[in-house]
C-alpha cells in the first residue's frame, strides 16, 4: 500500500515510521520496530528517542515472522519494508494493505492532522531523512556467487570508524550491517547499502541522505565503492 493526501505521496519508508510512532505514542503498544535493512532509518531515530529498538532483517516479508508471533520474545509494534508492505502488532504474518489503510484513517482521526502534516511533525522532532534507490549493470558472467564474492570485500574493507568522502563532506562509518549485501551507516545518520540483484546482472544501491540535495553524493559514493570492489577502477 502507498498513501497520499492532497499535499504529497507518502511511501512506506515514511508511513512505516509514522505507524511505529502512532502505535507507540498514541496507542501505548510496547515493542520494537521491525524493517527490512534497505528501509529508511527514520524509524530508528524515533525508536532511539522513545527508548526502544529497531530490528533490521534481510529483504523479504517472511523474515519478519520471528517478531510477529504471540510467543516472540521481541514483538514488533509494526513491521514494514520499503517496497510498500506492512503489518502490525497482533495482526497477520503477511503484508496487509487494508491494515495500512485503516491505520491511516485512525492516525488522522486521533491526531487531527492529515498524513503529510503528521509526517512533517515527526520529521521536525526526529530529523529529516531522504531515502532512494538506484543501481548499475554488470557483466552477466558475474551473476550469482561470483558477484556476491566480489562485493563481500566491501564489508571487510569498511569497518566501524573508517572515514570516507561523501561529496565534499568527510563521513565516519558508525555501523556496518552485513547479510543482505553490505550497509554502511554514517555518523550523520545517512547510509548506503550495496546489494547484488538475485535475478539480473545488476548491483542495487539503497541510500538515505539527510537532505534531498545530498542524495546524489551518496549514490556516487555507493557506485565508487562498488566499482572498486569489482576491480573496475
Amino acid at each position: 500500500i502507498r498513501h497520499a493526501d492532497a499535499n504529497m505521496q507518502i511511501p512506506m519508508n515514511y508511513f512505516g515510521a509514522m505507524a511505529f510512532h502512532f502505535l507507540s505514542v498514541y496507542k501505548g503498544i510496547k515493542g520494537v520496530g521491525v524493517k527490512s535493512v534497505g528501509t529508511s532509518n527514520l524509524v530508528n531515530a524515533i525508536a532511539k528517542k522513545l527508548g526502544t529498538g529497531v530490528r533490521e532483517t534481510k529483504v523479504g516479508f517472511k523474515n519478519f515472522r520471528p517478531y510477529m508471533l504471540r510467543s516472540s520474545k521481541e514483538r514488533a509494534v509494526v513491521a514494514f519494508e520499503e517496497s510498500d508492505g506492512m503489518t502490525g502488532y497482533n495482526h497477520t504474518l503477511e503484508k496487509d494493505a487494508i491494515f495500512g489503510f485503516l491505520l491511516a484513517i485512525e492516525m488522522m482521526a486521533v491526531t487531527g492532522r492529515n498524513l503529510s502534516e503528521y509526517l512533517k511533525d515527526i520529521m521536525n522532532e526526529f530529523g529529516h531523512y531522504y531515502p532512494d534507490r538506484s543501481g548499475i549493470s554488470v557483466d552477466r558472467s558475474l551473476v550469482g556467487k561470483p558477484l556476491i564474492k566480489k562485493l563481500s570485500v566491501i564489508g571487510e574493507h569498511y569497518k566501524v570508524g573508517a572515514a570516507l568522502n561523501i561529496g565534499e563532506n568527510k563521513r565516519t562509518v558508525s555501523d556496518v550491517i552485513i547479510g543482505d549485501g553490505t550497509k554502511l551507516v554514517f555518523d550523520d545518520g545517512s547510509w548506503l547499502m550495496i546489494r547484488p540483484s538475485g535475478t539480473e546482472p545488476k548491483v542495487r544501491f539503497y541510500i538515505e541522505a539527510r537532505t534531498e540535495e545530498e542524495k546524489k553524493a551518496v549514490f556516487e559514493a555507493a557506485e565508487k565503492i562498488t566499482k572498486e570492489a569489482l576491480g573496475l577502477i
